[in-house]
């Protein structure tokens, strides 16, 4: 009996140790990428301190989950240039993260690399147009007598872009990059006032879309501006 506990336990270290080495986590041997390109805004200003961020995900456990890996990062310079040397994975999830940022939009790159190394190892992403962000806060409050209700919507251009390439060629359907967004909600008897914020990139145009008591919808336009005080204010 006291041999087979021996036996029995050398086996669960030897189950055990076989599952660690199955879970480490390996990407590809002697093997460097570069990934470069450049920043700007939407006005050709070059963004510096730009973080630059390549990711691979793997799948870390026996049930399906998936762990995201940094595989090396680096910073735009001062004319909006980046050059990162990183590690490289054969993975569907590959991608590269661009930023900068609160103040600018976020821009990142996709693609599959189980069956696609780019030339001469090198991922160049070109230039790449950040956004520049303002804040638009909101007020919109009841002025009419109880029972009065609002709908309501704001659409605006989102402040992410996201590409998916395959074998560096850009899917466009897959992508969506500066998109629009809706911010909507509903006002009644139990809330009939509303303060909040939303960012949107400077010099585009926010649609405000309402119906009051469910009648016909009616809009109003306005411009990002840039500055600290874009301010809406509505009453119904």
């Amino acid at each position: 009996m006291a041999q087979l506990k021996i036996i029995l336990r050398r086996f669960v270290l030897f189950l055990l140790f076989t599952l660690l080495i199955a879970c480490e986590t390996r990407f590809e041997d002697n093997t460097r990428i570069l990934v470069k390109g450049s920043v700007k805004d939407q006005y050709d200003l070059a963004i510096q301190n730009a973080q630059i961020n390549v990711y691979t995900s793997r799948v870390t456990s026996f049930l399906g989950g998936e762990q995201e890996f940094l595989l090396g990062s680096g910073f735009s310079d001062s004319n909006g240039e980046f050059s990162v040397v990183s590690l490289f994975d054969k993975d569907e999830d590959f991608s590269v993260e661009i930023d900068a940022g609160p103040n600018h939009s976020k821009y990142v790159y996709k693609t599959s690399t189980i069956n696609y190394e780019p030339t001469n190892l090198t991922f160049d992403l070109g230039n790449r147009i950040l956004l520049e962000l303002t804040a638009v806060n909101y007020t919109i409050y009841r002025i009419s007598e109880e029972g009065n209700n609002i709908q309501y919507s704001f659409r605006f251009t989102s402040e992410f872009c996201s590409e998916v390439y395959n074998e560096g060629v850009l899917n466009i359907e897959d992508s969506q990059c500066n998109t629009q967004q809706f911010l909507n909600g509903a006002l009644n008897d139990s809330t009939p006032d509303i303060e909040g914020d939303f960012y949107a990139p400077t010099g585009t145009e926010v649609v405000f879309i309402y119906s009051v008591n469910e009648a016909p919808e009616s809009t109003e336009t306005f411009i990002v501006e840039n500055n600290s005080n874009n301010e809406f204010v509505f009453s119904y």
